[in-house]
């Protein structure tokens, strides 16, 4: 570790740097002070706003950490050296000596049993306590001090869980937190032995909120139950056990995440299947921080409401399609939740690798999204244009059954209706033929078309490649449905919900088979708009995943739940009159 002499030291070497362009010239103590508070104040405002000094035990707010600062050594090392507007402009240099007084080391550990709280630290300090419940955090405190860091931080007893707005903000911060410590300590309580294979079977890889630790922190180290460090394995003497190649190869085995992740990760809402699976097999104490647990590793914030269930990773998951617009998001399997039977209720939904085509490259989303803004403003422009022409007296019917039909391909908003037969569909003023209302295979080589919609009600417009289930009936053995639909082959799905079974295909469908439409399929092996009419016919051949819907009131569907993923596969290449259709489902 760099301590705060050595970068004094530095900065002092550099109040004599002739490159120094600012105006030389005394300045008085108290504007120094003014200036260094300022950038103190700038950097406590970033770190958890309480935390345990490692050399007294005591807590700390955020007021009286920089009054710790201001009694120290090294702000009045730094005051005295700060003498000139040349110095005092030099606020890199000021940074990195609050910095490094303020460094702190983080613990990442799996709670266990009566841990102590924020009202449990006594005044004197965590080194008073005689009581074994405090072991974790003392040695805690006295392994960050070995490391020389002055300065230490626990969930358990740094955030007071009585205020919610405090935890609010804990929960939103937690990953900038671990991403700003010095130093993550990893304490594996269940581990007594220096092994990789020891390593593997911790139970602090199948909790939820390690993830993210594990992501954030830059530096880390894993220790024992009796707070010894897990041993290099090799020559490497790397401080950092992200640098120790064995140690990296047993994250990576343990937590099914590229070594290249585990070193250096960025939030973002790139690839978020593959994320979603990295928190497939964990576990939280509660349902709703299976969601919250996971903003910070898609860099996205939420409200903090305990006591919503899974609405929560509802909300999360609606965030990330928003963001997204990835087609795989749909393709889980599972308990759905409360808010829609489209959405999965937890990431252990995402257990299996999606169907079909490789992952589109995410930069070929955003310009999937950008030709969609194209189309509509072009939309709009013609519009304009039209309404130019009708003041002048021209005809326009043309040009505005042209804007419908396209307006209607980027924004489907055409519910079924239910209420008749499934192959009507209902439009604001008559119902009109179902096929009327597809968006031929041509059309989806030319507009892009969005997955899915998402709208206030909580309902989620799909547009999809629908069949009618024409028979369905139960077989005990393999305790499946046995299903057969226009178009398909017969299929076997797995369900824990008691389906309506039927064999008379003459009579009224109850159920669709929906392929979703994948943005992917648009795209050809350069990932360039826009793919050949046999390319996309080839691609819509291949077996596919595909949802069973049910229709429920007001022209919306259901989708029913499976234990397996159903995959199904076209009995023949589709036409070129193939084409989606606009399904709202809840």
């Amino acid at each position: 570790m760099e301590d705060a002499q050595s970068v004094i030291e530095s900065f002092s070497s550099a109040r004599s740097d002739a490159a120094d362009n600012l105006p030389l010239g005394s300045v008085s103590e108290e504007k120094v002070k003014q200036e260094i508070r300022r950038i103190a104040d700038k950097i406590l405002c970033v770190m958890p706003p309480r935390l345990l000094n490692t050399r007294d035990g005591k807590m700390y707010t955020s007021t009286t950490l920089g009054m710790k600062f201001e009694a120290s050594d090294t702000y009045r090392s730094l005051l005295t050296l700060t003498t000139t507007r040349s110095t005092l402009g030099n606020e890199r240099y000021i940074a990195a000596v609050v910095h490094t007084f303020f460094a702190y080391v983080t613990l990442s550990h799996r709670w266990k049993g009566d841990e102590p709280s924020l009202n449990d630290i006594a005044e004197d300090g965590v080194y008073s306590l005689p009581a074994s419940r405090f072991d974790k955090v003392r040695k805690f405190c006295l392994e960050a001090r070995k490391c020389g860091y002055d300065w230490a931080w626990i969930d358990t007893c740094c955030i007071d869980q009585r205020s919610s707005a405090e935890v609010q903000t804990s929960i939103s911060s937690m990953f900038l937190w671990y991403r700003g410590s010095a130093l993550t300590i990893i304490y594996l309580f269940d581990i007594m032995e220096s092994s990789v294979h020891a390593l593997l079977l911790s139970e602090w890889f199948r909790r939820g909120w390690t993830l993210q630790e594990l992501l954030a922190a830059k530096v880390v180290r894993l220790y024992k139950m009796d707070w010894t460090p897990f041993p290099p394995f090799s020559r490497c003497t790397a401080f950092n056990h992200k640098d120790v190649p064995e140690i990296l190869v047993a994250l990576e085995s343990a937590t099914g995440i590229q070594q290249c992740h585990i070193k250096s990760y960025s939030p973002s809402v790139d690839h978020p299947r593959m994320k979603l699976r990295w928190a497939r097999g964990r576990v939280t104490k509660v349902k709703e921080d299976e969601a919250y647990c996971l903003m910070g590793i898609f860099g996205l914030t939420m409200s903090v409401r305990y006591g919503e269930g899974d609405r929560a990773f509802s909300r999360l998951l609606r965030k990330i399609m928003k963001c997204t617009g990835d087609a795989t998001l749909l393709d889980w399997v599972g308990q759905p939740s409360t808010q829609n039977s489209c959405l999965p209720s937890s990431p252990r939904c995402f257990s299996d690798a999606p169907v079909g085509i490789p992952e589109m490259p995410c930069t070929m989303v955003g310009l999937a999204w950008a030709a969609t803004l194209v189309f509509v403003f072009k939309s709009v422009f013609r519009k304009a244009r039209s309404s130019f022409r009708l003041r002048n007296g021209h005809n326009t019917d043309h040009e505005h059954s042209e804007d419908k039909s396209a307006t209607l391909a980027v924004i489907p908003t055409l519910p079924c209706n239910v209420d008749g037969p499934l192959h009507t569909l209902r439009t604001a003023r008559s119902l009109v033929p179902f096929e009327g209302n597809e968006l031929p295979l041509a059309k989806l080589l030319r507009t892009p078309l969005r997955p899915y919609a998402l709208t206030p009600e909580i309902h989620i417009t799909v547009p999809c490649f629908v069949h009618e289930v024409r028979s369905l009936h139960f077989t005990p053995v393999s305790e499946s449905y046995y299903c057969c639909a226009d178009g398909i082959r017969p299929f076997s799905l797995v369900t824990s919900e008691k389906l309506k079974t039927f064999t008379d295909h003459r009579s009224p469908s109850r159920y669709l088979l929906a392929h979703s439409w994948d943005p992917r399929l648009s795209y050809n092996s350069s990932h360039v708009l826009h793919t050949s009419m046999p390319l996309l016919r080839q691609r819509l051949a291949n077996p596919f995943f595909a949802m069973l819907l049910e229709p429920c009131h007001d022209g919306l569907f259901r989708r029913i739940s499976t234990t397996k993923r159903i995959v199904a596969e076209l009995e023949l290449s589709p036409p070129r009159t193939y084409g989606v259709r606009f399904l709202d489902l809840h």
